[in-house]
């Protein structure tokens, strides 16, 4: 039989680094939202194509 894989944490991603967490911390306090919450937002924003396309147009300039 195959054993089970562990599963990863409930985030879906890696681990966050301590950077992350301290700057997930600051916009959850500053904003009202949970550490995970804000969290979960920085990295849908830096995942964002919208701002990968623009970063790409300024370097082929």
């Amino acid at each position: 039989m195959a054993k089970k894989k562990d599963r990863r944490s409930s985030s879906g991603g890696a681990a966050a680094s301590r950077a992350e967490i301290h700057e997930a911390a600051y916009y959850a306090r500053r904003c009202g939202l949970t550490r995970d919450e804000a969290l979960r937002m920085m990295r849908e924003a830096s995942a964002s194509p919208a701002l990968k396309t623009a970063d790409a147009e300024k370097r082929k300039r």
